[in-house]
């Protein structure tokens, strides 16, 4: 049901000129001033700024740069991520877009620019572009400039276009603070981990040397199979995740049906990743009381009489430790760094008391960053909601004139 005083238009109708396709050149050796946006530039909440690469300014080039109020759709990309939809605000100088994005403008004396980036953003518009897309590959697809031009958009009239969109707007400008204090605070805790993690940085009453032993000194290797088959929480181990059920990371359960072979973990202990794609993914399980990884894995405790495991987590996480495990990478055909190679690093070895400490303020600083990525998660799924409701008609604003 249409609401009253609302219309359906189709997004060809709106268009200030043509729509066109980009123009994707060679990247430059060199910086040149000149940008050309990435395949993956296109975000869920706007441009990513860093998903761009040097070109020369040649007449396509020129000829495709982008203004402040063009809009950007993706034409070509995952389905999932194909018809993203941006709209430029001149973040980037001297900018173009690639042949596998659109570029169009919107007619602004009669639509609002901020009212329809938030519904091509909808659930509605991504759905329809998700329906038409199309391809040979089941991992990219397409859409056409037919399929854009003929975007069904439900619109009410202007100044209703442009009270919603203020609306939309304050939602955001409070989501790209809690951004900024996220992205702020993970700074601040990569510098602190860099400072005292290395001992560069000693706390207040610390002052007794440190000592440099090797790791497999201080690390157990556990060897129990799931011989009985009694265990059958499947798990893997990624960078960014930590441990995760394959079937929820992966859409499916990535085992065999025998699993008297995989490795049995249960909460405290460590698993790595020796090898393959994820070489060093690494995690402590803390979210199950048991479980089981496949044989690939390393599973190892530490000795706590010497070394607490929050502080030797930390460590792991730490650019130090990516570093020397990326540095000592082998094999031609996989890359390993095996249970030995690991245990073969240098450790610095601070008291453990002192380890507790830094533990427990690294510890403070995760968890004011978990706070803020609640407040932030929350602030998304309300604007969701809200946007639901305004960008329907099921939730009219109230404005003050015509």
């Amino acid at each position: 049901m249409v609401p009253d005083g609302w219309h359906m238009e189709m997004l060809k109708n709106i268009v200030d000129g043509g729509i066109k396709n980009g123009y994707s050149p060679n990247a430059s050796e060199k910086v040149t001033g000149h940008w050309v946006l990435g395949l993956g530039a296109l975000g869920d909440s706007g441009l990513i700024t860093t998903e761009i690469k040097p070109v020369e300014a040649t007449q396509k080039i020129l000829n495709c740069c982008l203004n402040p109020g063009d809009f950007l759709v993706s034409r070509s990309n995952t389905p999932d991520k194909v018809g993203r939809s941006v709209l430029f605000k001149g973040e980037i100088d001297n900018c173009s877009y690639p042949d596998l994005m659109m570029r169009f403008r919107v007619n602004e004396r009669i639509v609002d620019a901020g009212f329809i980036e938030a519904k091509l953003k909808s659930y509605l518009v991504r759905g329809y572009f998700k329906r038409c897309a199309a391809g040979s590959s089941s991992t990219m697809v397409k859409i056409n400039k037919s399929i854009v031009e003929n975007t069904p958009l439900l619109l009410p009239p202007l100044f209703e276009q442009k009270k919603i969109a203020r609306i939309l707007s304050t939602w955001d400008k409070a989501i790209e603070t809690i951004e900024k204090l996220i992205g702020n605070s993970k700074a601040q805790k990569k510098s602190l981990m860099q400072q005292l993690l290395t001992g560069k940085r000693r706390l207040p009453r610390f002052s007794n040397k440190w000592k440099l032993v090797r790791l497999k000194q201080l690390l157990i290797e556990e060897r129990t199979r799931n011989k009985d088959g009694a265990v059958v929480r499947i798990l893997s181990v990624t960078n960014h995740s930590g441990f995760v059920l394959p079937e929820d990371q992966f859409s499916k359960r990535v085992a065999s049906d025998n699993v008297s072979n995989y490795k049995v973990i249960r909460r405290g202990q460590f698993g790595y990743n020796p090898s393959r794609i994820n070489v060093g993914s690494f995690a402590r399980l803390d979210s199950y009381a048991i479980g089981i990884l496949s044989p690939m894995y390393v599973i190892f405790s530490i000795d706590e009489s010497k070394l607490n495991s929050d502080y030797f987590l930390a460590w792991m996480s730490s650019n130090e430790a990516r570093q020397r495990i990326l540095g000592s990478v082998q094999g031609s055909v996989r890359d390993s760094v095996n249970f030995n190679a690991l245990g073969s690093f240098p450790f610095k070895l601070p008291p453990i008391d002192e380890q507790l400490k830094i533990a427990k303020v690294l510890t403070v600083t995760d968890r004011e960053m978990k706070n803020l990525q609640q407040k932030l998660d929350c602030l998304k799924q309300e604007k969701k909601s809200l946007m639901q409701q305004l960008l329907t008609g099921k939730r009219r604003v109230l404005v003050d004139s015509h």
